[in-house]
């Protein structure tokens, strides 16, 4: 299975479109998950690989690149990044496209992101969504941004004896291992991405976000997953794991539409 697990402690050369800098990002599995935090595609698209502090001047409303299309997100929703690695950020740009200087820089947790509903696919398929931010206008492309459903505990739905908990030489091993059983066997394949952790205390914590579902509503899922670690603090088990679902075009009383 195609994986792209992206750890905040290992070293990969960011994907400049959702790169803050050139800081390297962590991974334990192939890293071709297109998580430049601008990417749109996984072609030569937006993978922002050119300087993130690039200062083109922002064009005039009539001049923006790409078309302007009627598609989700829509004005007053309410949106969150996903699929960011925990050493990264999600730019905002002051148009379209990754030649445009930053304007805001969104953390891989960072919610209450307000669209206004003018929304430009780029002519090589991106699309990107105009959105609030901090009193800030700005760009960022769709491909990181979602809906956030409800949150449940599917620890028991996922591991019905407690028996079958899987346990881990370490949390970013067990992270993995959660969330290949979340992504499933079907094609084409979820990307998983570390977006917070992992840290170790009286639990293991580390939260993964499954995305890439073939689903027009359903984009993936937050796996928020705690583990205890086992005598002599040399693996972990599992203990809970709480899902939020991320949802593609909008939700309603906690479920994606």
């Amino acid at each position: 299975m195609r994986r792209a697990l992206l750890l905040g402690l290992l070293t990969v050369a960011l994907i400049a479109a959702g790169c803050g800098d050139d800081d390297d990002t962590e991974t334990s599995t192939d890293t071709s998950v297109p998580t430049e935090t601008e990417t749109e595609t996984e072609t030569e698209t937006e993978t922002e690989t050119a300087d993130p502090s690039s200062t083109t001047a922002a064009p005039t409303p009539s001049e923006l690149p790409g078309e302007r299309i009627d598609i989700f997100p829509y004005e007053g929703a309410e949106l969150a990044v996903v699929g960011v690695a925990a050493d990264d950020v999600l730019n905002v740009r002051a148009a379209p496209g990754v030649a445009y200087e930053v304007v805001a820089e969104l953390d891989p947790l960072a919610d209450g992101i307000m669209p206004t509903g003018h929304n430009r696919q780029l002519e090589d398929g991106p699309i990107w969504a105009e959105v609030e931010v901090d009193g800030e206008t700005g760009w960022a492309s769709t491909a990181f941004l979602a809906h956030l459903g409800a949150v449940r505990d599917t620890t028991s739905e996922l591991y019905p004896d407690v028996a079958d908990r899987p346990r881990g030489d370490t949390m970013l091993q067990l992270g993995e291992l959660v969330a290949d059983q979340v992504a499933g066997e079907g094609e084409p394949e979820p990307d998983v991405v570390v977006v917070d952790g992992p840290s170790v205390g009286d639990l293991g914590e580390i939260t993964v976000d499954v995305v890439g579902f073939p689903d027009d509503a359903v984009l993936g899922e937050r796996l928020h997953i705690f583990a205890e670690p086992d005598p002599g603090g040399e693996s972990f088990t599992v203990r809970t794991v709480e899902s939020t679902t991320l949802c593609r075009r909008g939700v309603s009383d906690g479920l994606c539409v």
